[in-house]
């Protein structure tokens, strides 16, 4: 049996390590599972020549997986979508029936997300980095996105990047950029991605 001097600090010791169990016990059971989503990622990634990487990375950084999500500027779902832009993606698919609650399903948030991405992806595209000036547009808009083309460098993403005047949004960008990053260093062999991360690479998944 220990002396009783040890007796309190050990007992100390033992209670804080497993109240951290504890919490981590907890903050694991109630985390949204990443993984979840990752058929339709891929799935609808392939679908549009999309980059899985990128969509997944958006996601992480819009509602951190939790299809629930609802902004404070009314966007709906995992990848935020507004219904403004909820209801141009429907009438652009032709798709019958849909509402603005469609977006908290997310099948159709992904890709009514992925769509408006894409979109922006496409108006970028003779840019030297489409991804970082579409993502600038995907959180702040087109008109603003446009304020923050450098004149003499009109191309260039680092001098877009350098003059974004909303600090949120540069950081938005480049949270994005360096999550998907990780994403396709981390999930390169995952069983749903190995085969989206070398092939194919479309003006989504520049550079």
């Amino acid at each position: 049996m220990l002396p009783r001097r040890f007796s309190l600090p050990l007992l100390l010791i033992l209670l804080v390590v497993l109240a951290g169990q504890a919490a981590f016990l907890y903050w694991r059971e109630h985390q949204p599972r990443e993984s979840v989503y990752d058929p339709l990622i891929v799935g609808i990634a392939r679908e549009s020549g999309s980059d899985p990487f990128l969509i997944r990375a958006l996601i992480w950084r819009e509602s951190k997986f939790d299809p629930l999500t609802h902004g404070m500027a009314d966007e709906h779902g995992l990848m935020q979508v507004t219904p403004e832009v909820g209801q141009m993606w429907a009438k652009a698919n032709k798709v019958a029936d849909y509402t603005d609650d469609d977006l908290y399903d997310p099948e159709t948030n992904i890709r009514a997300g992925t769509w408006y991405l894409n979109r922006a992806l496409k108006h970028w595209s003779q840019t030297d980095d489409p991804v970082t000036f579409a993502l600038a547009e995907y959180n702040a808009g087109r008109k603003n996105a446009l304020k923050w083309v450098d004149p003499i460098a009109p191309l260039d993403h680092t001098a877009f990047l350098d003059r974004i005047t909303y600090p949120s949004t540069r950081l938005y960008v480049e949270k994005i950029l360096e999550k998907r990053d990780q994403y396709r260093a981390v999930l390169a062999n995952d069983r749903w991605y190995r085969d989206t991360s070398g092939a194919n690479r479309s003006v989504t998944q520049m550079p």
